[in-house]
């Protein structure tokens, strides 16, 4: 393994924050997969369903998300909230609103029959996309990071699949 490389300390708070932004950001796209693939598609509903399910989904898990890490950042900081837990939680929250904003577009650009489909791929090509950015950014070939971010995509898939079956959905 290869040890990260030293970076200035302001540096290495921005990479912080980008961290929280992007494990938020996976993370909703894992469970905005998970919703989308439960849901019956029903034209009837119109795009309005489809917005509830993916806004619903995302600021309930932005919010339990924000709740916790609150209140386990007080339990740490004896009461207080660092500024820097609160930038934390202001970049997880970006990082979800994102995910969700990009969700959305299929359901503003397609017709309803086709909006859960493209969302799902939209979710699915994030997840891979981050996958393929990884191992390029470790120094991975091409051809081993389009392998890396097809692995990738098929646990983000399967951890979807696996919570809905645990669900009952």
């Amino acid at each position: 393994m290869i040890d990260a490389p030293t970076v200035p300390e302001h540096d290495a708070h921005t990479s912080e924050l980008f961290k929280e932004a992007s494990v938020m950001a996976l993370y909703v796209a894992v469970c905005l997969l998970a919703a989308l693939a439960a849901v019956d598609e029903d034209a009837a509903h119109g795009h309005v369903r489809a917005f509830a399910i993916i806004w619903g989904t995302t600021i309930g898990l932005a919010v339990a998300h924000a709740f916790a890490f609150r209140l386990s950042a007080q339990l740490i900081g004896h009461g207080a909230v660092r500024r820097t837990d609160a930038e934390a939680i202001a970049a997880q929250l970006a990082g979800a609103a994102a995910v969700a904003v990009l969700a959305s577009v299929p359901v503003l650009l397609v017709d309803v029959t086709a909006e859960f489909d493209i969302a799902r791929l939209v979710l699915a090509g994030f997840i891979t996309l981050s996958g393929y950015t990884v191992a390029r950014q470790s120094g991975a070939s091409t051809v081993r990071s389009l392998l890396y971010a097809g692995a990738v995509v098929v646990v983000g898939i399967t951890i979807a699949l696996a919570k809905n079956i645990l669900s009952g959905h």
